[in-house]
């Protein structure tokens, strides 16, 4: 019989406290896969561990494959973690190696946070880039955010697109304004119905639309949930962390930078609890939910609206997917959601337009038995 194999003295001296810091990450890592289930609102910091989650998770796998070199007795660590954790890395980064095609008569769906500048009266022209998009894409149903109502008033008397949708929440109501964050549904189905949902103490909000979609009546929320606020000394304090951590993680502007974001998601987590509570007063046998959350899957906010929804990129969508792309920042904060008896076919956070400081999403749905 050959010699159990064991590691000369040598190799102890490094092997094992580095095992000690793969122990570390993969314990923090748990946690921050765990953490949505935590109420942001009663534990603030909690709040800002989704935006760790595809660090920590790039560390435990790079680990893994360290040790599947280098030491394969110390594989076991990473590989569990990886198992344990492996319903929220489905949910962060799900793959789908075959993907039906959307039915002809689907519902199709087109979120987009615009970028508050970028479709205004003035540019409102047919060689704008948002809006030659949305009318390239010719989804039934668009819900855009940090949008201009008054310009899409003035594009609609222009040569355009904009006669394919007939039903225009801005046509519903003098109401123009969610405290100056405007959000504007635009439809080829009738809207039956339009409520204004505002949130205390913030300047965002949400529209409720009723939607009558060949003969059943559809509930949408269209949704821009807290923002951070940043501004640009917080995002070059955030850059000066990616170049160099080591100096620039305890200055007073990066606890100014930690401040914000940890009070934004407490306050996400709250609208996210209001929310939770309209979606399930709905009377409606469908329901979709879509927007710009301001919060990644990991995150109290999504857990908490998908208790009775699913996630249309969980479902059908592939990879990270990031939405959000300013400031070195790449984090799938938009979202569309829908009642289980909608089944959704090839969602993608689609990269082709960068005039947004977000990437638009989109989705196909189709009506199960009630």
């Amino acid at each position: 019989m050959g010699k159990k194999s064991s590691l000369k003295w040598y190799n102890k001296l490094w092997a094992y406290p580095l095992v000690l810091v793969n122990a570390l990450v993969c314990i923090v890592f748990i946690l921050c896969a765990f953490s949505h289930y935590v109420p942001a609102a009663r534990f603030p910091v909690i709040s800002l561990a989704g935006l760790a989650f595809p660090f920590l998770l790039a560390a435990v796998v790079a680990f893994l494959l360290f040790w599947l070199f280098a030491h394969k007795r110390f594989c076991w660590l990473s590989l569990l973690t990886l198992l344990l954790c492996s319903l929220e890395i489905f949910t962060m980064c799900p793959v789908h190696l075959r993907s039906a095609k959307a039915p002809a008569d689907g519902i199709k769906v087109l979120s987009y946070n615009v970028c508050s500048g970028s479709v205004t009266s003035s540019n409102a022209n047919a060689d704008n880039a948002v809006l030659q998009y949305i009318g390239k894409v010719d989804a039934d149903i668009v819900c855009l955010q940090e949008v201009n109502n008054e310009s899409f008033r003035a594009f609609e008397k222009r040569d355009g697109w904009m006669d394919r949708y007939p039903y225009r929440s801005y046509d519903l109501s003098t109401v123009s304004s969610i405290n100056g964050h405007l959000v504007l549904c635009l439809s080829k189905y009738p809207i039956l119905s339009w409520e204004v949902i505002h949130f205390k103490d913030s300047g965002n909000g949400v529209q409720k639309y009723e939607l009558l979609v060949g003969g059943d009546t559809l509930t949408l929320f269209n949704c821009h949930l807290q923002s951070f606020g940043l501004n640009d000394d917080d995002i070059g304090a955030y850059n000066d962390i990616l170049v160099n951590p080591k100096e620039n993680v305890a200055t007073n502007r990066t606890k100014s930078l930690v401040k914000k974001l940890r009070d934004a998601g407490v306050k996400r987590a709250q609208q996210a609890d209001i929310m939770s509570d309209k979606i399930r007063s709905c009377r409606t046998p469908y329901v979709i939910v879509c927007g710009d959350f301001n919060d990644t899957p990991i995150s109290y906010t999504h857990h908490t609206l998908t208790r009775t929804l699913h996630d249309a990129h969980t479902r059908s969508g592939n990879g990270f997917d990031f939405s959000y792309h300013h400031h070195h920042m790449y984090f799938r904060i938009d979202h569309i959601l829908a009642s289980r008896n909608l089944t959704p076919y090839d969602c993608q956070v689609d990269r082709s337009i960068k005039a947004s400081d977000h990437y638009p999403i989109y989705c196909t749905f189709a009506k199960d038995d009630k």
